[in-house]
């Protein structure tokens, strides 16, 4: 066995730390650096034993750009990290054709984005932006914090019969995890010496320096239910101070159930910069420069070996192929097919870990034999072991939003907070996550968002614990490890009166909203956009046929779903280990049986904490 070798800041920014051609043994190999596999890599490398990770990526972490959580859009756009996926939400070609930002690529190579493609260009599908770069999607995204449902947890407990899923038992994976700087030291139910810092805006902001966003945030609060509020009678000044502090993650037994403004907590340090894995990741090579982990940036894995010598045992993981190169894989917007790159070679000790994401993950499993045989024979891949459920199961929440123009210009709009509503649609948890935004957001296309100017005015939504997701899948185009899968989400299949009632309701809130403003402020009347034009007759029927067709998604779970072994449509134990072979597990949002919550970078670093704990525990 080769001993592996600890990066430093420069060897990891330059992402070379062994010669090329060189094969290597690490104890366990880490596909994917992001929420699930980062964290896991340093935590198994702490415990001594020798780890190399991959990331197909570079290292941004120091880029102003991605160190303000308020610049996300503009990450999310950034070639430097951008992987471009297109996706379908449905079977039906003519529904897909009507989605207003459908992307086309037209004959000189540029996107085109709406209902009216030039002559020659070809159909993409709706977009779908991913992150390759140390840290992963929580490099480019908003970097929210949200605690999932306790049903979210106690669901994977019930279906595997393993108690440590148990929402009690997350819980203290959560406080282990946090680095909390928004609250009091010792505060229950939080975290304050762990990896993972958080920080929520501080609400400096009101009430003086932002007439607007007080007008605004007194009419959410008096709308929505806050503190108990569903009369419509006026709140204090000191009432709003307390819910813009109000803490999103709190230990409330009845938590999930709370509605009304709360604080955004948000992936940031005490600076109220990001912080990522890659933080993690570079913080613990610091703190020792001997810790046995190697980090191998622009790494693209293409093949698994399996020893499958012995009959009377499952295939088991024996050694690893990878590129070396930037730019491998064909979502990244500057792939080359003339790249140069070389290949590389690695033993696998104990175990290989795939931690790609929903829609990679489960690509990298088919491509290497793990998978719906009948689809593996389609591609000439040979059969390691038939699991039927790896790429099925796709799964999102939804999103959307009503954007209106205000008469003139927003004035100190305010800062960042949320509001969580409960539907009539609601099983009992609150079901409804929105914001309010001085501009727009109206969903994901090649340069996204547009620019409405200072009159915009958004309230955008995410619809928690959704029933008419989960049928998506993830199919492979052909055996070629650079191409992307076919993804198709197949929104509101089945189930979706529910779900479009929630939706409904989460409209007709933010359509109130705009009426609660006097004309005095200047801002009244507004100019709906969107889902209903003004000046024209928009039923319920109209906002739920706008929501059907323009509905959006970028948090996409449940490729490799975990479940009860006796399940065939399951792909993992309660264990993170992959049916069928030995020697691999998957530890990223494609685990997740459901949508986990309103954001799954939480829960995902949650999960990240148990792996290590269940893999260094001898399971």
């Amino acid at each position: 066995m080769l001993k592996s070798i600890a990066l430093s800041f420069l060897t990891l920014s330059l992402g070379v730390n062994y010669a090329a051609g060189q094969s290597s043994e690490f104890d366990y190999i880490v596909v994917g650096s992001g929420p699930g596999g980062g964290p896991l890599a340093v935590e198994l490398a702490k415990s001594g034993h020798s780890v190399l990770l991959l990331e197909a990526g570079s290292d941004l972490t120091d880029d102003p750009l991605y160190q303000n959580i308020g610049r996300a859009l503009e990450a999310s756009n950034d070639p430097r990290t951008r992987w471009d996926f297109f996706v379908k939400h449905s079977d039906d070609p003519e529904r897909e054709l009507k989605y207003k930002h459908m992307t086309w690529r037209t004959t000189n190579g540029s996107f085109y984005v709406g209902l009216d493609p030039p002559e020659g260009a070809e159909q993409l599908g709706i977009y779908y932006p991913r992150a390759a770069v140390l840290g992963g999607c929580a490099m480019h995204n908003a970097a929210v914090l949200h605690l999932p449902s306790d049903d979210n947890w106690n669901y994977i407990a019930d279906i595997t019969g393993d108690d440590s899923w148990r929402a009690s038992e997350m819980k203290k994976i959560f406080e282990e995890i946090e680095n909390n700087h928004y609250l009091e030291n010792g505060t229950a139910g939080h975290g304050f010496s762990g990896w993972l810092d958080s920080n929520q805006d501080d609400g400096s902001w009101f009430p003086t320096n932002a007439t607007d966003g007080t007008m605004l945030l007194r009419a959410i609060a008096e709308s929505s239910g806050s503190f108990g509020n569903s009369t419509g009678s006026a709140i204090s000044d000191t009432d709003l101070k307390t819910l813009l502090h109000r803490d999103i993650n709190g230990p409330e037994p009845d938590r999930d159930q709370l509605v009304g403004v709360f604080g955004m907590a948000t992936h940031s340090d005490a600076d109220n910069h990001r912080f990522s894995p890659a933080n993690y990741i570079k913080k613990a090579l610091e703190e020792n420069p001997d810790l046995p982990l190697t980090v191998q940036l622009n790494s693209f894995l293409t093949h698994i070996e399996w020893d499958q010598l012995r009959d009377f045992e499952p295939p088991a993981v024996m050694s690893i192929n990878y590129v070396v190169g930037p730019s491998s894989y064909k979502a990244d917007p500057r792939y080359d097919p003339n790249r140069n790159t070389t290949t590389e070679f690695a033993w696998v000790g104990k175990e290989l870990i795939i931690a790609g994401g929903a829609f990679n993950t489960p690509q990298i499993l088919k491509l290497n034999g793990v998978g719906p045989a009948d689809e593996l024979k389609k591609h000439n891949i040979s059969v390691v072991a038939d699991v039927l459920g790896v790429g099925a199961n796709l799964g999102d929440n939804y999103e959307g939003g009503v954007l209106s123009m205000a008469s003139k210009p927003f004035e100190h709009f305010g800062g960042r907070y949320v509001v969580q509503l409960k539907t009539s649609a609601s099983e009992g948890n609150r079901d409804i996550f929105l914001w309010p935004l001085n501009g727009a957001f109206e969903g994901f296309w090649p340069g996204y968002p547009a620019n409405y100017g200072p009159n915009a005015f958004s309230i955008a939504y995410v619809h928690m614990d959704p029933r008419s997701t989960g049928r998506g899948t993830v199919t492979l185009r052909s055996a070629d490890p650079f191409e992307t899968p076919e993804i198709n989400f197949r929104f509101f299949e089945e189930d979706s009166d529910k779900d479009f009632q929630a939706m409904l309701e989460t409209v007709k809130f933010g359509q109130k909203l705009t009426t609660l403003f006097p004309e005095s402020s200047g801002l009244a009347p507004f100019e709906e956009l969107h889902p209903c034009t003004n000046g024209t007759v928009c039923t319920d029927k109209d906002i739920i046929e706008y929501e059907k067709l323009e509905a959006y998604s970028h948090h996409a779970s449940g490729t490799c779903a975990i479940g009860n072994v006796s399940d065939p449509m399951s792909v993992l134990d309660s264990k993170f280990r992959v049916k069928g072979v030995k020697g691999l597990r998957v530890v990223d949002a494609s685990v997740f049986p459901k949508p986990p919550g309103a954001f799954p970078v939480l829960p995902t670093f949650m999960i990240s904490k148990k792996a290590a704990k269940t893999i260094l525990g001898g399971f």
